[in-house]
């Protein structure tokens, strides 16, 4: 069975002007999520002294605050670095790196599939990639995570229509097919080469270890283990190995033996091997810790979970070679850090492109090739139905407890961060937000569509629903929820007034665990002492401390301090109380 007819593929300049227009159309997709929303708890906000540094003209190997070297290659904060010199220093421009990155992959892959297979599967991949929790919050988090699935998802891209027969024309003479054939192939040798430099400057050499992990699962599976050592393989991942050299080789000069003990011994070897050398790994989980990430990253794509493995196996000598690609590189990224010591969820972002290209192709395949007898087609059927039952009873549900008063009365059991959710959207549905009403009528509209072709046996307008129920999910949370939550926990207008108060140029310390989020918008410099004494000279005269960590003072402490204003409280350790010391 062939799943989609050649002349469905996009070639030469109607491929680029499509990818472009992918590219255009994820953009304003993203660009939609509330890019511009104050910080609050982003992890990559603690970062950001990186960018700093960069634009201070440590660029080979910058820090986080003076005395702390980073503990990744600095490709991230590079690019954030020209985008604060774009846009100013700001939260859009700390985003913009990890916004245009996943925007990219979304065009990567569309271009991959559009010319490997078919332009159906290509925008099917793009939706679930774009529509998908773990994507959606890594373009606007920002960290590296996004740039590396991008460098990755080139690199792998590339290796993969590299080693791909050459497809013929007949109007061109043999020697021609031949001679442009080679030309090509090493192009895009060349660019999967430059990718995977990239990607270990931006998180280490991971960037070349998961593409050539998927190489040989590829060539295992397709017993041509052997091809592993081809020359034209063995000078790609040279020259990349060459390329992330020269900054490697800059950062020693520069860091010496501190650069070498962050960022190999313990970011590296420590990460993964964790006890076995002697050391605690950062996110010390259990081997199955990524699967519910899975699940839950991917939803409600994930529901299809079932008929893509049923049609992945049942047709296997019939699946296109990207598609055994996509399903190796799956493998190689989930296999690895699943057997790393440290597993951050983070970690298995690179597999999720993987994961939409072989949605796509399982979308595709359903509307237009598989007949209704088929199992995968009976199990595509069952997850449309879910979805349609599942998004109709939530909306059903939440009126329900919104306006019976019964969510209110249910509240304080919920974690704390769950009530402040429930009290913003409970405020906002009586307030009829318009933001509200148009994802309740979007679900209310997909649910029924999807039942609705289900029952019909559409797969089309099955796809279209769940497509409709992912995408104004990912709106509604990104671009409304969470930036209303962000703006209760934000220390931005209380960075405001420490301004305002404090002499330009005094330096200011947290008495224990700082906020990322305040030493961004204050332009003080913001450190922290972790056991502060009365008698002991620091170089800080003004304090901060979390309110609820005023009783672990002890009175000498206490004493010598005295509270001069203080934040509206933002999170369960309460407001942030500034204090000036006695002298």
């Amino acid at each position: 069975m062939k799943f989609d007819a050649p002349g469905e593929r996009a070639t030469g300049s109607r491929l680029a002007s499509e990818s472009a227009l992918a590219l255009l159309a994820s953009m304003v997709f993203l660009l939609a999520l509330a890019p511009a929303q104050p910080f609050a708890k982003e992890l990559g906000v603690c970062e950001s002294g990186a960018v700093r540094d960069v634009l201070a003209g440590s660029v080979i190997l910058p820090h986080y605050s003076p005395g702390n070297i980073v503990q990744a290659p600095p490709m991230f904060w590079w690019a954030a670095a020209l985008a604060v010199r774009l846009f100013g220093w700001n939260e859009f421009a700390l985003r913009a790196p990890s916004i245009l990155a996943v925007a990219l992959t979304a065009a990567t892959l569309y271009a991959w599939l559009a010319s490997s297979i078919g332009r159906r599967c290509a925008v099917w991949s793009m939706l679930p990639l774009l529509a998908a929790q773990y994507s959606a919050d890594a373009a606007r988090q920002p960290r590296m995570d996004a740039l590396l699935m991008l460098f990755l998802t080139v690199a792998i891209v590339s290796l993969e229509r590299a080693l791909s027969p050459a497809v013929s024309d007949s109007s061109v003479p043999p020697r021609e097919r031949r001679a442009s054939g080679v030309v090509h192939r090493w192009m895009l040798m060349g660019c999967a080469a430059l990718a995977m430099a990239a990607a270990v400057l931006t998180k280490g050499p991971i960037g070349i270890i998961l593409p050539g992990l998927t190489l040989v699962i590829f060539f295992a599976i397709r017993r041509r283990l052997a091809a592993v050592f081809r020359l034209d393989l063995i000078l790609t991942f040279a020259a990349a190995v060459g390329f992330a050299a020269i900054w490697y080789l800059a950062a020693l000069d520069v860091g010496g033996r501190e650069f070498f003990e962050i960022q190999i011994a313990r970011g590296l070897f420590g990460r993964f091997l964790g006890a076995a050398v002697g050391m605690v790994a950062d996110c010390h989980h259990p081997f199955y810790y990524f699967i519910p990430g899975l699940v839950s990253g991917f939803f409600p794509w994930s529901l299809f979970y079932p008929a893509l493995a049923i049609l992945l196996w049942r047709h296997r000598p019939d699946t296109p070679a990207p598609i055994t690609f996509a399903l190796c590189w799956f493998i190689a990224v989930l296999g690895f850090f699943t057997i790393s010591s440290g597993k951050c969820l983070v970690y298995i972002l690179p597999l999720f492109p993987a994961l939409a290209a072989m949605t796509g192709w399982l979308i595709a395949t359903s509307t237009s090739r598989l007949p209704d007898s088929d199992p995968a087609r009976r199990w595509f059927d069952r997850a449309s139905i879910a979805i349609g039952a599942g998004v109709l009873a939530i909306v059903a549900v939440l009126a329900a407890l919104v306006f019976s008063g019964l969510g209110d009365t249910l509240a304080p059991y919920l974690h704390r961060s769950d009530r402040q959710f429930w009290k913003m959207f409970s405020a906002a549905s009586r307030a009829a937000s318009p933001y509200v009403i148009a994802w309740a009528a979007l679900w209310l509209l997909g649910g029924m569509i999807a039942l609705n072709s289900a029952r019909r046996r559409d797969a089309l307008r099955q796809s279209v629903a769940v497509a409709i129920v992912a995408a104004s999910g990912t709106l509604f949370w990104y671009g409304f929820l969470n930036p209303a939550l962000a703006s209760e926990q934000t220390l931005k207008p209380f960075a405001a007034v420490i301004d305002r108060t404090l002499p330009a140029g005094v330096p200011l310390a947290y008495i224990g665990k700082p906020d990322c989020d305040l030493a961004f918008y204050s332009g003080h410099t913001v450190g922290s002492v972790r056991n502060f004494q009365c008698d002991e000279p620091s170089q800080a005269a003004y304090f901060i401390l979390w309110q609820d960590h005023l009783k672990d003072l002890s009175a000498s402490q206490s004493g010598c301090l005295v509270p001069i204003g203080q934040s509206t409280p933002v999170d369960s350790h309460g407001a942030r109380i500034l204090m000036i010391e006695k002298k």
